[in-house]
């Protein structure tokens, strides 16, 4: 593993991690990482996060992304038999930015949907983010694995969530499972400590084993992986957040047969990043960088059927963009430009949702099809279904207290498309206006 870098002061999570591994000894590496992640000063808890400085995802490349999840949503509702209210639950909430996308589409679907809703944005980080002001919103402060909410009927939906679970690091070495954990080399040097580094031992708990075992995976030789066992916990979170409705789960990652494959991964999927530069070093500046691992989603689909949930389907996210109406928004175009930072804050009405009547000029028109910030907006719209790109995430359907009968139509009516039926994913799409889908602050283009 690469440990190379530039001298840098350490940093509070470190200097945590380095306390920990004294007084204790070598950490797992899902233990390391936690601390790295969430832990005081961690790369997601740290008080000048921000995810632009060092990767991008779905929501900060285009606002069609929410909108087009929104309707998905309005189909969920639907399926449920238009519950209010209608709760949202988006666990990893983060800057709040696909929260505000989605609610901005939502205004424009009938049947009163956008008003029924009851959005609850769940974050590590306290603060609210781009949501502020939206009257439906309530931001939680809480750990995804253990939600603090009780939405009742709704959807729990997250992006880029699983792949920031802590993971267990193994290795097969002489025909055994070994364990890979992180310790500080005994050298020291011009006064510094010693290095993070990595060393094998016998595995922390049996669980690791049975991951694999569970999975159908047997590693050859020399092959490092990682796992993670946190999935049962988050299943168990995101069901008993629900009596009934559904969750999309939305990521990048394999089933675990093509996941642990030694041809195509041998050192496992483990990948860091800091200023968009893959770095490729996970003991080197704790809380300065992203760790991220893909998602086993044969594992997170059996986690989720154990919690009680029902699998609908898994599905690519440009597939699923496209079928959601992805064409019927380009069609449309890109928005005129007039709006100050592409946003207007609309005041809740009474009730405390989303005005029924939107301000006059909020629609727009669309921009001249050959300048720049066309070219950008239609740049930007062409990344979400990117093969080899965010195209190829997945995006996880689950179900809980509905028929399989019923759940399955939360994909099924994605085949529909007769624009002429009022509640296709087409029609449904094309009632958002260019207006809604405006590029600007939080945005990588």
């Amino acid at each position: 593993m690469n440990t190379a870098g530039p001298p840098l002061a350490p940093t509070l999570a470190e200097r945590v991690i380095r306390r920990r591994i004294a007084r204790r000894g070598p950490v797992t590496f899902a233990e390391y990482m936690g601390l790295a992640l969430y832990g005081s000063g961690g790369y997601y808890t740290r008080a000048d996060y921000s995810p632009l400085d060092d990767y991008y995802t779905s929501p900060q490349v285009h606002p069609a992304f929410g909108a087009l999840l929104a309707v998905a949503l309005f189909r969920c509702w639907a399926l449920l038999g238009r519950p209010v209210p209608f709760v949202v639950v988006e666990p990893g909430a983060g800057d709040g930015l696909l929260c505000r996308d989605i609610l901005a589409a939502a205004a424009y679907l009938p049947d009163g949907f956008a008003r029924a809703v009851r959005y609850v944005a769940v974050d590590v980080r306290r603060g609210a983010g781009w949501e502020s002001g939206l009257g439906n919103v309530r931001r939680v402060t809480g750990d995804a694995l253990r939600l603090p909410v009780r939405a009742g009927v709704g959807c729990v939906i997250s992006n880029e969530l699983l792949d920031a679970l802590p993971v267990h690091r193994v290795r097969m070495e002489g025909g055994r499972l070994r364990e890979l954990y992180v310790d500080i080399a005994p050298d020291v040097a011009d006064g510094y400590e010693g290095a993070l580094v990595e060393r094998a031992g016998e595995p922390s708990t049996p669980a690791l084993a049975g991951r694999l075992s569970e999975a159908g995976v047997a590693l050859v030789e020399g092959q490092t992986a990682e796992l993670c066992i946190r999935y049962d916990d988050w299943a168990q979170s995101v069901a008993g957040a629900l009596s009934s409705g559904f969750v999309i789960t939305i990521d990048y990652g394999r089933a675990a047969a093509d996941l642990y494959d030694s041809a195509q991964r041998p050192d496992g999927s483990l990948v860091t990043y800091r200023n968009h530069v893959q770095t490729d070093a996970p003991l080197w500046d704790a809380g300065r960088q992203d760790i991220t691992a893909q998602v086993d989603f044969t594992s997170a689909q059996r986690a989720g059927e154990r919690a009680g949930l029902t699998t609908v389907g898994n599905v690519a996210q440009g597939w699923l963009l496209q079928r959601l109406g992805l064409q019927t928004l380009r069609r449309k175009g890109p928005p005129a430009s007039g709006m100050a930072g592409g946003w207007q804050t609309l005041a809740p009405d009474a009730s405390g949702g989303l005005p029924e009547f939107l301000p006059d000029g909020f629609d727009g028109g669309g921009l001249d099809a050959g300048s720049d910030a066309s070219r950008a907006w239609l740049t930007a719209l062409t990344h979400l279904i990117r093969p080899g790109g965010l195209g190829d995430f997945r995006a996880l359907v689950q179900a809980k207290g509905l028929p399989a009968s019923v759940a399955a139509q939360a994909l099924s009516w994605l085949e529909q498309s007769d624009e002429s039926d009022s509640y296709s994913p087409a029609a449904l799409a094309g009632l958002i206006p260019p207006g809604a889908l405006r590029l600007g602050a939080g945005r990588v283009f």
